[in-house]
């Protein structure tokens, strides 16, 4: 969190989910469709009054990338990122440059239109300052050279960090609080009706006593607003010929998916808190096309059609089945509970459900591809379309193989004018909806609530109708736009 207020990232991300130039004042695709310009704003500066130059940028990206970054696979769609964060390329290699000092250009392996959204997290170092003070030189306030729109005050481990408007910004970025400061502090709804704490988070793990409280608190209630869900829960099929035949038969596919009442399912083990998975887009995201998806047959309960299907692939009633082992990846869900009871309860077809941590999980669904059927969930990187279905592509961690839907969709993600794409790569997603090598099941979501004297376009709920600039993961700018207004409206939760 920290990194995202004190530093200049090359594009923002707006609350509607939408890039727009914030280090660079504009960018474009170049005539070869793979390399992209980044104009830089001039009238940035670090804090110690140095311009934030293309060669800063490019000199981040290429340190990050050849000194073992976590996130490296991140930014793999770079030209040469992935051999150069593999030690098999010298970082001079990665497809990053400075052209000028404020021209900066990003090469692609392949035509990436969401490039944009990708550099969302791209944060600028001073290399001045690594050099002169060492790679903890952002940690202490002595030594600090940001680029956003606080400066470091205090840093401390035990009893958190402070910090302050920075006076020299001239970002586009806009901020209200002087001052802010993260820390440990009270928790619990306690703390946040004292005003200890300005944000709590509401969800399926919150006790019902607490969940009814908030609810009969007309100003608990509407301080509570809806985050937008970034997640999708579904369970997978292996497809791969000769693996666990009938599951490459089309028809026993799509009567495993149509014995499924979804709707019904979510309402009951999301407990409000989630909503159903018509396709891998959560609801509110990017290209979400909820209300096409959730007609397709894979998405239709239909348990009697279920059974015909099944008989005619010729295991009626479920006789001759095998037993599959169905694997979730951590402890058992209760949405794979569901799935089990449904398929027993609609077609006569038993599952075995097997819990396993992370990576034998892992190993055993996509390393050795050697799962069944695999229960798991998928959380976005960046705000496209591309984030939640490139990993369906030929060669990726699932155990299938679907080449003519690997080529309409690479030709669909290609296509760089915006409005023809994202209706493409929709299209794409039907297929794949159709295609059954998966079941979307559900998007687990939560409510944030912070207090009525929070004001300001940040506190607004977006087009969707979700909170997106009060905090939490999903949010690049977090604390942009928000001021205090007039406290008197949570006079009633303080006695007064």
């Amino acid at each position: 969190m920290v990194g995202r207020l004190l530093s200049t990232r090359l594009v923002g991300l707006d609350f509607n989910g939408d890039p727009y130039p914030a280090g660079c004042e504009s960018y474009r695709i170049l005539e070869d469709g793979l390399t992209w310009e980044f104009k830089l704003r001039k009238e940035l500066t670090f804090t110690d009054g140095s311009p934030v130059t293309a060669q800063d940028w490019e000199w981040t990206m290429k340190r990050a990338m050849g000194s073992g970054y976590d996130y490296a696979w991140y930014y793999s769609d770079i030209k040469n990122a992935s051999k150069v964060s593999g030690g098999q390329l010298p970082a001079e290699e990665l497809g990053i440059k400075a052209v000028d000092d404020f021209t900066l250009q990003i090469s692609t392996e392949l035509p990436t239109p969401y490039l944009p959204s990708v550099m969302c997290w791209f944060l600028v170092m001073s290399k001045k300052a690594y050099e002169t003070a060492g790679e903890m030189y952002e940690l202490d306030p002595k030594t600090f050279n940001g680029s956003g729109p606080w400066t470091l005050v205090k840093l401390d481990r035990a009893t958190g960090c402070e910090w302050e408007v920075n006076k020299k910004y001239k970002g586009v970025r806009t901020v209200y609080f002087e001052k802010c400061h993260e820390g440990p502090l009270a928790g619990g709804l306690a703390a946040y009706m004292a005003g200890e704490t300005i944000f709590y988070s509401v969800g399926a793990g919150t006790p019902p006593g607490e969940q009814a409280f908030i609810n009969t608190s007309p100003i608990l209630r509407a301080e509570t607003h809806p985050v937008a869900p970034y997640l999708t829960d579904y369970f997978g099929f292996n497809t791969l010929p000769g693996k666990f035949a009938p599951l490459d038969n089309p028809d026993v596919r799509l009567a495993m998916c149509k014995a499924i009442d979804k709707a019904t399912i979510v309402a009951q083990v999301g407990k409000g808190f989630a909503l159903p998975a018509w396709g891998m887009l959560p609801k509110g995201f990017p290209g979400n096309n909820d209300d096409v998806l959730k007609e397709l047959e894979p998405n239709k309960f239909d348990p009697e059609a279920a059974k015909q299907l099944l008989s005619k692939a010729g295991y009626a009633d479920g006789k001759g089945f095998p037993e599959f082992e169905f694997w979730c990846r951590g402890s058992v869900s209760a949405y794979a509970e569901a799935v089990q009871a449904a398929w027993k309860d609609n077609l006569g077809i038993k599952v075995t459900l097997k819990g396993a941590d992370y990576s034998g999980f892992t190993e055993q669904a996509f390393g050795q591809k050697a799962a069944p059927i695999y229960w798991v969930a998928y959380q976005l990187d960046y705000f496209d379309p591309a984030t939640f279905l490139n990993i369906w592509r030929d060669g990726g961690r699932h155990p299938c193989e679907m080449p003519e839907w690997t080529a309409q969709y690479n030709a669909a993600n290609s296509i760089m004018d915006p409005v023809k794409r994202f209706e493409a790569v929709k299209k794409a997603e039907i297929a794949l909806v159709d295609s059954t090598v998966f079941f979307g099941m559900d998007s687990p979501f939560s409510y944030t609530m912070f207090p009525c004297n929070l004001a300001g376009p940040g506190a607004m709920p977006n087009r969707n109708g979700f909170s997106m600039g009060t905090g939490g993961g999903s949010v690049i700018e977090a604390y942009q736009h928000l001021h205090w207004s007039n406290s008197i409206c949570r006079d009633a939760l303080k006695g007064k």
